[in-house]
């Protein structure tokens, strides 16, 4: 009696044990898929000609998939840590934002004027947006989902960064052929002449660096002592960006990147994209440069290591993502 009570008692034990485990094992596997999808990383392409964005997983290099936004989207930010994505629609004068944990369109936000580029602070509160045809930036409060200020600055206000040291607010004036620096309060603390016909536009540390697009040049800004020196690229440069003390430049003409090694101040190699390469960001995760191809509806993908062409991808129409464009 008393070995039948204690075989009772351990069969109960080993069950209860195996329930726990078979629970444990559960949550394993469920924290373990959420964990997954929730820190993958993305590219976020705006396709302008077909009004939609295509989603691609940069680990597997396969498209996720493709959202419609609104009428001709352009420029593009990310904020991190929020996971949220805002799309500039310059055909529908609105801002699309999508949820980046589901890929979800989840508000609209009007503007009434047409977006060109779009940059965010490093707290994630504030999203700046370039307004080319009223020659205003605009402030849109991430949290309030609306437009918060409009600051008046110089003629044809183009692209714009965000330099995480000073929190300044850096952009490029193209009919002007200058660069405006402003504070995080707004105010204006430098206005810098640049090559002609600045555009695109990179901002870190005690730098600036702008392209130029018909001297098809770079100019580099200290931002420190305000001194400048420009490199020459290929023709047409359309956008700038450093990784790892190597600057980056799209040449929509001639459908290249230049490489240049900002230490030894020369140009260390020129890699072929697809045609009319336009806008470029980086995964840091995993070495990777990203490219979006305007004139061939896709984005070119390398490694920043040794500078390897991996794979170009097709998008939708018109691929062109103005700002920060992949989620980390």
């Amino acid at each position: 009696m008393i070995k039948q009570k204690k075989l009772s008692i351990l069969s109960l034990k080993t069950f209860i044990l195996f329930i726990l485990t078979f629970f444990l094992i559960i949550l394993y596997f469920y924290f373990s898929f959420f964990f997954e999808i929730n820190n993958v990383s993305k590219a976020y392409i705006t396709n302008q000609g077909d009004n939609t964005v295509s989603i691609i997983d940069l680990e597997t290099l396969k498209t996720l998939k493709t959202l419609k936004v609104g009428v001709a989207p352009l420029g593009i930010t990310i904020l991190q840590e929020k996971k949220l994505v805002f799309v500039g629609n310059v055909g529908t004068d609105d801002i699309s934002v999508i949820d980046a944990v589901n890929d979800t369109l989840i508000k609209t936000i009007k503007l009434g004027t047409a977006p060109l580029s779009l940059a965010s602070n490093s707290e994630e509160t504030k999203v700046y947006v370039t307004d080319w045809f009223q020659n205003n930036v605009l402030t849109i409060s991430a949290d309030e989902m609306k437009v918060t200020r409009r600051l008046k600055v110089g003629v044809t206000p183009s692209g714009i960064a965000y330099n995480k040291k000073y929190k300044y607010q850096v952009i490029t004036n193209r009919d002007a052929n200058t660069l405006e620096i402003y504070n995080e309060h707004d105010d204006l603390v430098k206005k810098i002449e640049t090559g002609n016909h600045p555009f695109g536009v990179y901002s870190e540390g005690d730098f600036a660096y702008v392209a130029n697009v018909y001297d098809d040049s770079v100019s580099i800004i200290n931002l420190v002592d305000w001194s400048k020196y420009e490199f020459m690229v290929g023709a047409h440069p359309y956008n700038v960006k450093v990784h790892n003390k190597t600057a980056y430049v799209t040449n929509t003409i001639g459908d290249t990147i230049t490489v240049y090694d900002l230490g030894t101040k020369k140009i260390i190699k020129i890699l072929d994209t697809g045609e009319t390469p336009e806008n470029l960001d980086f995964n840091i995760k995993q070495n990777l440069l990203v490219v979006t191809n305007w004139g061939s509806d896709s984005i070119s993908i390398f490694n920043t290591e040794g500078f390897r062409h991996i794979k170009e991808i097709k998008t939708g129409s018109q691929s062109r993502s103005f700002g920060d464009f992949i989620l980390q």
